[in-house]
């Protein structure tokens, strides 16, 4: 693992610049030009925790619960806030350094996303109380996003949601897998308006579905939980009308 190469918030922000990958990209975006090849998983900028690249099979990103303090300073959090949607907001500082708050990563190309497929691989390494690996969806300026996730305490796919400094079960698959640890699993979302599947590519029975009230829209990443240590690579968008 290449430690500090990438960029991360927990830390590396105070000698860096918030998701250069975001600025990047923008840039590219206003004067025209092609941007440079980059690694599979470059679009991938860690928000809170402590995130850096790897090169486990592919270049991709790992985030390591271990090695994070369990804070992370507001100021970044505001430039974080201004680089994804345009201007600070105190709900997401708040969000981002509640004491529940949870690790996670936005990929910086996708401005929003309310219908399609998201799909990434995750490599579970370790973790004190279980070993977890999520992609996240519908993050909003507030701060407040989903997360549908496998762990290997429960065996099963769930999604949850995050509002308010606190996150809440909103469902739960019934079919139970004890996934293999250092070994790349491909975990997917499909999001049709207020309808959400989450299903795993090697086991099309390991799933979960839920109709929420309101079609979830936002930014779009990977989650895991605080003390995870995880490795994401491909994480791929398919956008729908």
């Amino acid at each position: 693992m290449r430690r500090g190469a990438f960029a991360v918030l927990a830390a590396a922000l105070f000698a860096a610049p918030v998701l250069p990958a975001l600025e990047d990209d923008q840039k590219h975006a206003a004067s025209g030009t092609k941007p440079r090849p980059q690694p599979q998983a470059s679009h991938l900028a860690g928000a809170v925790g402590h995130w850096a690249d790897t090169t486990i099979g592919t270049p991709g990103i790992v985030v390591n619960g271990e090695r994070w303090s369990g804070q992370t300073d507001p100021g970044a959090l505001r430039r974080v806030s201004t680089q994804l949607f345009g201007s600070a907001n105190d709900s997401f500082v708040k969000n981002g350094t509640a004491a529940g708050a949870f690790p996670f990563a936005v990929h910086t190309t996708t401005a929003s996303f309310a219908n399609g497929t998201l799909r990434a691989q995750f490599n579970m390494i370790g973790g004190k109380s279980d070993q977890v690996a999520g992609i996240l969806f519908g993050l909003s300026p507030q701060g407040e996003y989903y997360a549908a996730r496998y762990n290997t305490k429960e065996g099963n796919l769930a999604i949850w949601g995050f509002a308010n400094g606190e996150r809440r079960v909103v469902a739960r698959g019934n079919v139970k897998t004890q996934l293999p640890l250092n070994t790349w699993h491909t975990l997917q979302v499909t999001v049709a308006g207020k309808t959400v599947r989450v299903s795993l590519a090697s086991d099309s029975t390991l799933s979960v579905t839920h109709t929420f009230d309101t079609a979830p829209t936002g930014r779009v990443g990977v989650w895991v939980k605080r003390d995870a240590i995880t490795a994401f690579r491909a994480f791929d968008v398919l956008a729908r009308p």
